[in-house]
């Protein structure tokens, strides 16, 4: 999901400066290479070994540090989480599923990280007069049917709660964060498909910061061989 404000961080007008490197050598990754980039979970009900991928959240926000090379088929797997879907369980989550249950050997289920949602509760005497509350917040009852309709389209279960304040808190099923959508663009334009950018070892994201240009510096060291890239998106230069 693309998120215009980071959690927790000073806002300044610098911002993240993702680019995408295709290279030249193209090659799917082996089973053990992607078994490699991740962990699985044995399946306590069932039994089952090494069948469950559990992200975690940390590992789903794609800011502009530190800098790094996203180029493992579970790193480009969670950056195309963060970056296409809008909302768990929709058709671009459902597409990315198919895709890790078709390449990761034994994956059974994917469970996803869960972040806090919230909601002023229209109840709560503290709310009075509140016009946001008025808006925006709702009832006990018209959060059941909020939630019932989620849980419907999420196919989980969710719980809800009053925090400290009396206002509504539930947990809801967290798809990662970027500060802009670069990829979408970059498949269109390359015209491949989304499984095509996750299975080939030829893209590779970059992820820097517009007041760090790690990236820059260092190709300007050498340490880069360059006739090993094809082309960068968004071309820069």
């Amino acid at each position: 999901m693309k998120r215009q404000i980071r959690r927790g961080v000073f806002e300044s007008n610098s911002s993240s400066m993702h680019a995408l490197c295709v290279m030249k050598k193209s090659e799917q990754y082996t089973p053990e290479e992607i078994l490699d980039s991740l962990y699985l979970y044995d399946d306590y009900e069932t039994q089952e070994k090494d069948c469950i991928w559990e992200p975690r959240e940390s590992n789903m926000e794609f800011g502009r540090s530190p800098f790094k090379a996203i180029g493992t088929f579970a790193d480009k797997w969670l950056y195309a989480c963060a970056s296409m879907v809008e909302e768990y369980n929709d058709n671009t989550y459902k597409e990315l599923e198919r895709i890790a249950f078709k390449y990761i050997p034994g994956l059974k289920k994917i469970v996803m990280p869960f972040t806090y949602g919230c909601n002023l509760n229209k109840d709560n005497p503290k709310n009075d007069g509140d016009i946001l509350c008025k808006e925006c917040g709702m009832t006990e009852d018209e959060l059941i049917e909020y939630l019932m309709q989620k849980e419907e389209k999420w196919g989980i279960e969710i719980n809800y709660w009053k925090d400290r304040d009396g206002d509504w808190g539930y947990h809801e099923p967290y798809t990662g964060q970027v500060d802009e959508d670069i990829l979408s663009r970059f498949l269109e334009t390359e015209n491949i498909t989304l499984e095509e950018f996750l299975i080939n070892k030829k893209y590779v994201v970059i992820q820097d910061g517009d007041e760090c240009c790690e990236f820059t510096k260092i190709k300007k060291t050498g340490l880069i061989n360059f006739d090993a890239i094809d082309h960068e998106y968004p071309d820069r230069e």
